[in-house]
């Protein structure tokens, strides 16, 4: 029972920690693989999100699943801290992979619990947004997100390779594919990357996201048609 109440702690600190952040500190970004503002607004979801299954483990408990909880809440509360090492880019690049590899972890054992699709769909959705944006950490750390725009554009077909190769490894979940959909999508309204090879690799990750949404919705009525 006390795991429950710490699991949730670390979840609210977490997405506390980020609410409160003073975003306006950070130097200015000449990233060009920066998405625009309303990019960010999927934030809201992932908090959301965190503030429901903070709610339901203090409530009612939380699906079966012990490692996976426990590593969502942490990677609530890793994310969290990503505003604190502002304006060091490799501590917060550090702090990403960290990050990431816990979500990819937590929704891997979720996906083996007893755990509504929906809720599991919201949480995926968070791991998803962590790949992409440990993707910009680390490229604003290399300084690839300032480079020239054929090696920006390499930059991120490699980290769409691995996002879609992540996905694959995750069940799949159509949260995780829909916020690289989403993230792509937005990158393709960036005016400084317009007509570059990172508009034309966001382009074609954004219909590589769409067409495996709609494989997935193909399968799943396949499945229910079967039954």
């Amino acid at each position: 029972m006390r795991n429950r109440y710490l699991n949730a702690a670390l979840i609210l600190i977490g997405i506390s920690s980020g609410l409160i952040g003073n975003y306006s500190s950070s130097t200015p970004n000449t990233s060009k693989l920066l998405p625009p503002g309303f990019a960010f607004a999927i934030w809201g979801l992932i908090y959301c999100t965190g503030i429901y299954l903070a709610y339901k483990l203090i409530r009612n408990g939380a699906p079966e699943s012990k490692y996976g909880i426990s590593l969502i809440s942490f990677g609530y509360l890793l994310s969290g801290l990503w505003i604190r090492f502002d304006g060091h880019p490799v501590a917060v690049a550090i702090v990403a992979v960290l990050t990431l590899i816990d979500l990819v972890a937590a929704i891997y054992f979720l996906t083996k619990a007893t755990i509504s699709r929906t809720l599991l769909n919201l949480l995926a959705t968070f791991a998803g947004w962590i790949t992409v944006a440990t993707s910009l950490v680390i490229a604003d750390a290399s300084h690839i997100s300032t480079a020239s725009d054929l090696t920006a554009g390499i930059y991120l077909a490699a980290a769409l390779t691995i996002a879609f190769a992540l996905y694959l490894f995750l069940a799949p979940e159509y949260g995780y594919v829909g916020t690289i959909a989403w993230a792509t999508f937005s990158l393709l309204f960036t005016r400084s990357v317009s007509g570059t090879p990172i508009f034309v690799v966001s382009a074609i990750g954004f219909l590589i996201s769409v067409g495996l949404i709609l494989s997935k919705a193909k399968g799943v009525e396949v499945l229910k048609s079967g039954m």
